[in-house]
């Protein structure tokens, strides 16, 4: 079996590192929230930072969407619900207070900074072109579904593929023909254990011989005790009947990646490409979290269409945002080939 494990290109190193990560701050700094999330600002030229969620509130009806520094004042008697994107919690206030004082709706103090496409200064090394891996999905390191689609890039000499995922007491694998490349979880398999560990794998192969596998993906399934913290949220959500395109951009995004759910959150966002969405947005957002996948050429397609649908509503600030975010996809798939003098 032979390896993809692929040597970094280290040609040119210093220049190309220190690029990406002159262009992902500015896109960090720029306009995400603390989850590098990159949103419209809706009505209201702010950072926002959350939803009312309930009808308790003197000012804010239910669903207005709350910037930083908004105060929240409780009808008598009542108690104000909101959702804090800052930390995907459902936080209640009994009394008069600022949305986001210190002990309310802010950044968790232990929050773990991954190394993402989107925040490259916490990786060891960057990843460009020559070592993305050839699987797609599942997506992150962390996933709640027990029953994911595995997808992978084409490799032009396979007549055939073999899906193999594995874990502690656990195994099975699939072959299909070349002109497959996602698999839906087999109904006749097991489905992933809660709070478990698995191993991702693709082989190609040529009539019976595997020429190239995969680099590993390694994901783990949720304990169940945040699985049902997860459902009640998303219940929660549901319940408050947004217009589906807001839901997926704001809130349930907002609640996914508070635990780095990649997997979640792009799912959901293509449930919404593929119910026909013109929002730009939609789109943008999508290519953000592939890009922090590590997967710049599904990046590259969502900012594409994003940028389109841009132009076409004439929503400057969104083409913008775009127009940034392509600087980072052209780096990470077009990285320095030669060695110039500077570069040493």
């Amino acid at each position: 079996m032979l390896s993809t494990h692929r040597q970094k290109n280290k040609i040119g190193r210093k220049v190309y590192i220190s690029k990406i990560l002159v262009v992902a701050s500015t896109i960090l700094v720029g306009w995400s929230n603390a989850w590098g999330q990159v949103k419209p600002e809706a009505k209201r030229r702010c950072k926002v930072i959350g939803r009312v969620t309930n009808v308790s509130d003197l000012r804010w009806r239910v669903n207005s969407l709350l910037c930083s520094g908004d105060r929240i004042t409780p009808m008598n008697g009542r108690t104000v619900n909101t959702l804090c994107y800052l930390n995907g919690e459902f936080l209640d206030f009994k009394q008069s207070s600022i949305f986001d004082v210190e002990d309310k709706c802010r950044l968790p103090h232990d929050r773990v900074r991954l190394c993402t496409g989107l925040n490259p200064t916490e990786c060891d090394g960057i990843k460009g072109p020559t070592n993305v891996p050839m699987l797609i999905s599942p997506y992150g390191s962390s996933m709640l579904s027990t029953r994911p689609v595995i997808s992978w890039y084409a490799v032009p000499q396979a007549t055939s593929y073999t899906v193999v995922v594995s874990g502690y007491e656990f195994y099975w694998e699939k072959t299909v023909d070349k002109s497959i490349t996602a698999l839906p979880y087999p109904k006749e398999q097991k489905e992933l254990q809660i709070f478990s560990t698995y191993k991702f794998t693709v082989l190609a192969n040529v009539g019976d011989t595997p020429i190239i596998s995969s680099e590993p993906l390694v994901l783990s399934v949720l304990p169940q005790e945040e699985q049902d913290a997860f459902a009640a949220k998303v219940k929660k959500i549901n319940e408050l009947n947004l217009p589906p395109d807001e839901t997926a951009i704001w809130d349930l995004d907002a609640v996914f990646m508070s635990r780095n759910l990649l997997n979640e959150t792009i799912e959901s966002l293509k449930a919404r490409v593929r119910a026909g969405s013109q929002n730009p947005t939609i789109y943008r957002l999508l290519a953000d979290r592939y890009l922090e996948a590590w997967l710049p050429k599904e990046a590259l397609r969502e900012y594409s269409k994003a940028a389109q649908l841009a132009k076409a509503t004439n929503n400057l600030d969104e083409l913008a945002r775009v127009q940034e975010a392509l600087k980072l996809v052209e780096l990470y798939n077009h990285p320095p080939t030669s060695t110039k003098p500077d570069q040493k």
